[in-house]
């Protein structure tokens, strides 16, 4: 066999103990099953999330995490599929204590220089000499042709069994679109983002899925409580402009994605505080110039938005004072650059508006199942693909074309194409619960 051992992240080669990885390498590929003495061994890789690089099309990032004592650098070994040469990619980390005192070793690599539209496998570790990881796999993004991802927002567990029924939801929606290309989370992917063992039992229980899909998630409420280990726990190197890493934009296909933070920003501003409330206004008028920013210079056709803290939806939290901040900072905006959908958390129940300038255009009513480009945005609202259902408000919001809870967890598979974006939300399962297509022309 051949092995490419490549340089990464600075790593000088010449003052390495090649032996040891070596050695590494050999024990990843020959002992793929080396992962089962995981309850034996403390330095086994956990939480492994898979998020884009900075190039989607050649670049994957990785994180993970261990509470091994290894002072070397984390590792990643990296083929492509079926048959090309093994790579060796040098992570960094550091050590964390999270909000409840846990310590634990953040791991991140950026695996790059792939292929686009590749399909990889691969193997992480700790160190030279701490255990690995099982296999995974990932696939490089394509600049052009059709595609699917799934959505889902607030899996939001605390328990086992939450944690279990948000891993089964994540499954089934696997299952019905087993060609997604990645997995974007609407925030809130756990109760408490300071607790670890939640971060554990949220990988844990989607671990049959977040090994072998990306993830991009967007930060909640919940996730970003002080002391939270959200950015621990994702490697997100988008192009932010200085901003915090979890306001990104990445390109897939046909479509440029930028993720908005919806946190530390009405809740400062409300506690009174003049130098407080300046800051938390020049946060998110930020995050507006950003989005101006990648969407003018963006020579995709779909533009989408992703965010928690929903600008037009139903149920508790459809005119609070923290919602209509956010709709008159941002919908406006949304107009303004011709946003296609905004994708949203936060509210737990089905919510779908299609809106221009707070209005349903003419000629698309309750029953449509389809509007033009470019003559609104779609608003969803995905309920929630954990346990927790808040109720639905008890007279549907004028501005919503659809509102409600079935009581059961939710998952939407976006279908993007040259000619139109498909939203099909799933829940129970496979019952098709809402469909709605932005076309090109109709």
């Amino acid at each position: 066999m051949l092995y490419w051992l490549s340089e990464e992240r600075g790593t000088d080669l010449k003052k390495t103990d090649l032996k040891s990885y070596f050695a590494a390498i050999l024990l990843a590929l020959l002992f793929s099953a080396i992962h089962s003495s995981a309850a034996a061994h403390p330095s086994v890789p956990i939480d492994i999330a898979v998020t884009f690089g900075k190039d989607p099309l050649t670049e994957k990032n990785l994180t993970w995490v261990t509470d091994s004592a290894s002072k070397s650098p984390p590792i990643v070994v990296v083929q492509e599929l079926p048959s090309g040469l093994w790579r060796v990619f040098f992570g960094s980390s550091e050590t964390v204590t999270g909000g409840d005192k846990t310590k634990f070793k953040s791991n991140k690599a950026n695996i790059s220089g792939l292929r686009k539209d590749t399909t990889y496998q691969y193997f992480c570790s700790g160190g030279a000499s701490d255990a690995w990881s099982g296999r995974g796999f990932f696939r490089t993004g394509a600049e052009a042709g059709d595609f699917t991802f799934l959505y889902m927002a607030d899996p939001q567990a605390a328990t086992d069994l939450q944690f279990s029924q948000w891993g089964q939801c994540l499954a089934r929606a696997h299952v019905k679109f087993p060609d997604a290309r990645f997995l974007a989370i609407a925030g809130d992917l756990v109760d408490k983002g300071s607790v670890e063992n939640y971060w554990d039992k949220f990988f844990q229980y989607g671990s049959q899925v977040l090994t072998n899909l990306t993830v991009v998630p967007a930060i909640g409420n919940h996730d970003s409580v002080p002391g939270n280990t959200f950015s621990e726990h994702f490697n997100l190197t988008g192009n932010n402009h200085g901003l915090p890493d979890y306001v990104y934009s990445f390109d897939f296909g046909n479509a440029r994605f930028v993720v908005l933070s919806t946190e530390k920003t009405y809740a400062e501003l409300a506690r009174g505080n003049e130098k407080t409330r300046r800051q938390a206004n020049q946060f998110l008028d930020s995050q507006i110039s950003f989005l101006r920013s990648e969407v003018s210079k963006s020579e995709k056709k779909w533009n989408v938005v992703i965010l928690h803290k929903g600008v037009y939806s139903g149920g508790i939290y459809a005119e609070t004072d923290e919602t209509r901040y956010y709709r008159a900072k941002l919908a406006l905006v949304f107009d303004e650059l011709s946003i296609d959908a905004v994708l949203q958390g936060h509210n737990h129940t089905f919510d779908r508006a299609f809106l221009y300038c707070g209005k349903t255009p003419p000629g698309v009513t309750a029953d449509s199942k389809s509007a033009r480009k470019g003559s609104g945005t779609l608003y969803l609202t995905a309920n929630t693909a954990g346990s927790k259902f808040y109720q639905a408000s008890k007279t549907k919001p004028a501005y919503l074309l659809k509102h409600g809870q079935p009581d059961m967890q939710m998952y939407t598979g976006v279908t993007v194409s040259d000619d139109f974006m498909r939203f099909d939300t799933y829940c129970d399962g496979d019952v098709l619960f809402d469909t709605f297509t932005i076309n090109e022309q109709l």
